[in-house]
């Protein structure tokens, strides 16, 4: 008789099943639900996603999967977080999943439990709140020891001033979390859009969305607004959603290339298809050797996140894996044009669409060069480590 599988074993079988049934999911409903044609439609509509499709994606769980079952949620890990936002970034999907059932979410319920934490996060998890998470200056720092916003106590609340940018979503939030310091440390304090004293600006992306601009002056909120918690908590938030921007460069960079390759077996010059000519082949295996790099580095990162490894190590992996991503999308991109040549940057055209993405996507919370310069800080080389 074989030997039983150790526990542990039986329950990565188990949850490789499960992951594998919602990618099975996510794919068709994907497929069925997301097409292109609605992804063009959308471009540099306000709000720029559909908040109903938004509400559909929660109704399938996965604005909650990261969430606590107390708040509606699912409580899994980000290897499911991985897949649906795969399946959604793959049919450019503008529903921002990445900044608020990752980001603002991963903030939300690392805060000090109020009851204006808890109706946020359910209702985040019921997809009828957006929440967009303010926490980089103007001048675009990825450190978090100088809020952009400053609050002083007024009454029985609060007066914040400041300004902050790279908001996502650039439109369509229902409440913005602004990370502000107070004479006590830092706090998200939970403000409305139109609120007095709050100046909203957007600014356009590549794609078709926009990232938003806020300017506090006097601005006052009440004392429930303000929720607490530490800057270590807020920095593994950031790590959460640097991975997963990651995994949706990871999902453009896939289908770039899928749409190159099709091309190059489709076009023919001098009556052979032109994927037979040996140099387009090297660059092709170029492209392959860049996209499973990254496949590789982005799972690492994901499965570093699962483990729940030291803060140090998380920042490290998620950096690794932005500046990989980026890279790697950036590259792919600008083969993907040249093998494709002038059509690729036609707006009829489908990869334009998916170009454009990675122009949007890579800066955001920070680009690959700033990730390398942030990873060299977090582990410097050692004197006398080679030769």
């Amino acid at each position: 008789m074989s030997a039983q599988p150790a526990p542990d074993a039986s329950a990565q079988a188990e949850r490789d099943d499960q992951v594998r049934l919602l990618r099975d999911s996510v794919t068709a409903f994907a497929a069925g639900r997301l097409p292109l044609t609605r992804a063009r439609k959308l471009r540099k509509a306000q709000p720029e996603f559909d908040p109903a499709m938004f509400e559909e994606l929660a109704g399938q769980g996965w604005t909650g999967l990261l969430l606590p079952e107390e708040f509606g949620g699912f409580g899994l890990g980000f290897a499911e977080a991985r897949v649906v936002i795969e399946g959604l970034a793959a049919q450019l999907a503008p529903e921002p999943i990445v900044p608020v059932a990752v980001l603002a979410a991963g903030a939300l319920r690392r805060c000090a439990k109020t009851a204006q934490r808890d109706d946020l996060l359910g209702a985040l998890a019921a997809g009828t709140a957006v929440p967009g998470l303010v926490w980089q200056n103007v001048a675009g720092s990825l450190e978090l020891e100088q809020p952009p916003f400053t609050a002083v106590p007024a009454g029985e609340g609060w007066t914040l001033e400041g300004e902050a940018r790279f908001v996502r979503p650039g439109s369509g939030a229902t409440v913005y979390l602004l990370l502000a310091s107070t004479p006590q440390g830092v706090a998200l304090f939970s403000v409305e859009p139109g609120s007095s004293g709050l100046e909203v600006k957007h600014e356009a992306q590549a794609d078709g969305t926009s990232l938003a601009r806020l300017k506090a002056t006097k601005l006052r909120v009440n004392a429930a607004a303000a929720l607490t918690l530490v800057r270590a908590d807020l920095a593994a938030a950031l790590d959460e959603a640097l991975v997963m921007n990651a995994v949706e460069l990871l999902a453009l960079i896939t289908r770039m290339r899928a749409m190159t390759l099709d091309y190059l077996k489709t076009r023919v010059q001098f009556g052979k298809a032109i994927g037979s000519f040996q140099s387009l082949q090297h660059r092709s295996a170029d492209m392959l050797i860049q996209e499973e790099l990254t496949r590789a580095v982005v799972g690492q990162a994901v499965a570093a996140l699962d483990a729940d490894l030291p803060q140090h190590k998380r920042t490290s992996m998620a950096s690794r894996a932005k500046a990989r991503a980026a890279e790697a999308a950036m590259s792919t991109a600008r083969e993907a044009i040249q093998l494709h040549g002038g059509i690729a940057v036609t707006d009829e055209y489908d990869l334009s669409l998916y170009v454009n993405r990675v122009l949007s996507l890579v800066p955001w919370l920070g680009n690959a060069q700033a990730h390398r310069r942030r990873y060299v800080r977090l582990n410097p080389p050692v004197a006398g480590s080679e030769g």
